[in-house]
């Protein structure tokens, strides 16, 4: 899928937010084939996952079902989940555990559909990324001294750590649950947001980035990249 690397407050940001569903559109073949008939995930309302999900899924004329938890209003991520044909199942008082379970107990006895895990969290899927990542660097022109990115399921940043070179620093902001750095990477650090998933940033930006997630992460990397000479990329997913 294409890559478009554009420059914002002097920062390199890819804009993979101009993926149908964000970065994670990109494993969407593989993840969906002619093997099941309906692909089941339990979200958080702010991902992007399920909208790249949903949106294959009409594509390829499958079913998707989105659990996630019920709200007043429904998300916005929602609402277009449901523009591309996902059944949406909302779960009260819906932790994350709770959404799981809920989709899991669906999943019963049901050899046609597959529940993918959360972030489709897999080695298969991030080495995906690990491949994006190096054609990223190659868009770019040269490995840059930094890369931020914002943690979720962490799928990105293992995937981004694979592909890229010791020599670059991955800094990853992690805006939901925690994320154990991997065994065997020392170029990379994880700076804990100080306000929850369900909080949004209010930073202005000139580009489309999701205010509970990335536009969180990129809010840290303005105030922590002072130095002009350093050439700085950042991932916008969604």
């Amino acid at each position: 899928m294409a890559i478009i690397i554009e420059k914002h407050r002097g920062i390199n940001v890819v804009r993979d937010d101009l993926l149908l569903g964000g970065t994670k559109s990109v494993l969407m073949p593989t993840i969906v084939s002619d093997n099941y008939n309906e692909y089941v995930y339990a979200s958080p309302v702010y991902g992007g996952f399920q909208i790249a999900l949903s949106a294959y899924c009409q594509h390829m004329n499958k079913k998707a079902t989105i659990f996630c938890a019920k709200r007043k209003v429904k998300h916005a991520n929602t609402l277009q989940c449901e523009k591309y044909g996902a059944t949406i199942v909302e779960i009260p008082y819906g932790y994350l555990s709770v959404v799981e379970k809920h989709a899991r107990n669906y999943c019963l006895n049901k050899p046609d559909i597959k529940k993918i895990i959360f972030g489709a969290n897999t080695l298969d899927n991030k080495l995906i990324i690990a491949e994006r990542t190096r054609n990223v660097i190659k868009t770019l022109g040269k490995e840059p001294d930094e890369i931020w990115c914002a943690i979720g399921s962490g799928t990105l940043i293992s995937g981004i750590l694979m592909g890229v070179s010791n020599a670059v620093k991955v800094v990853g902001v992690q805006v939901g649950g925690s994320y154990t750095i991997e065994n065997g990477y020392n170029n990379v650090e994880v700076i804990k947001y100080d306000k929850p998933f369900s909080a949004v940033s209010k930073m202005k930006t000139d580009f489309p980035s999701m205010p509970n997630y990335d536009l969180k992460a990129f809010e840290l990397c303005v105030k922590n990249t002072t130095n002009k000479d350093k050439n700085i990329l950042f991932w916008n997913v969604l």
